[in-house]
């Protein structure tokens, strides 16, 4: 159970599909979310029930309990380098979360709650401008820095995938982070944000003609 959107479980998903497990996906709206919320072990989602059992949060739990059911996602022999991708992908998406989180909840990140940066409220001028400058110094600096790190370990694994010829559990995980900057929904990303990063689209483009990546697009139409 996730949000109709791409977001944390997305990751999740692709897993699912890429592994042949049977699933339903169930998309929670904001007024099933309020009366859903309580009942989540962390008052988050997704979550996942497994053959009508307690709730499981977390999705990277979720991601290696789908692991066993398709090892062929996460063999073996390419244990090691498919976590390591994993964490990498999870650093790149932490280096953004900033962005998101400023413009959402300022006040968590010590926004308008200083004397400093009192006028720096949600949908203020100053803030504003902040969450700008903090988005084009990303797109400046983290992202040729962590697709620099991906284009190296397609190289070293041959590709056209983060750990080979086949897809694994770790490009459940890059390629929707990757997806995002081509979307253009999020202010001051512009859709050619990968244009920079020929192998980054390129590996897009290789995992998203999969069959089974094909197939779950189109069962969302």
């Amino acid at each position: 159970k996730y949000f109709p959107i791409m977001g944390a479980a997305e990751r999740v998903r692709l897993a699912l599909w890429l592994g042949e497990v049977e699933f339903e996906d169930v998309r929670v709206t904001q007024v099933d979310w309020a009366e859903l919320k309580g009942q989540t072990p962390f008052e988050q989602l997704p979550v996942m029930s497994i053959d009508g059992g307690p709730y499981i949060a977390q999705s990277n739990a979720m991601l290696q309990y789908i692991g066993k059911f398709a090892p062929k996602l996460c063999s073996a022999d390419q244990f090691l380098k498919v976590q390591e991708a994993i964490g990498l992908i999870d650093d790149f998406e932490r280096a953004f979360r900033p962005c998101i989180g400023l413009a959402l909840e300022p006040e968590k990140l010590g926004y308008g709650i200083a004397p400093a940066t009192v006028s720096f409220i949600k949908g203020s001028p100053e803030l504003l401008e902040t969450i700008k400058a903090l988005r084009e110094a990303f797109l400046l600096n983290e992202m040729p820095k962590y697709c620099g790190f991906f284009s190296a370990m397609i190289e070293s694994s041959a590709g056209p995938f983060l750990c080979g010829a086949e897809p694994t559990l770790a490009d459940c995980c890059l390629a929707p982070a990757l997806e995002r900057y081509t979307l253009g929904y999020i202010d001051h990303v512009p859709k050619d944000a990968l244009d920079p990063y020929p192998a980054m689209k390129l590996y897009l483009e290789s995992f998203k003609a999969l069959p089974q990546v094909v197939a779950y697009e189109q069962s969302k139409s």
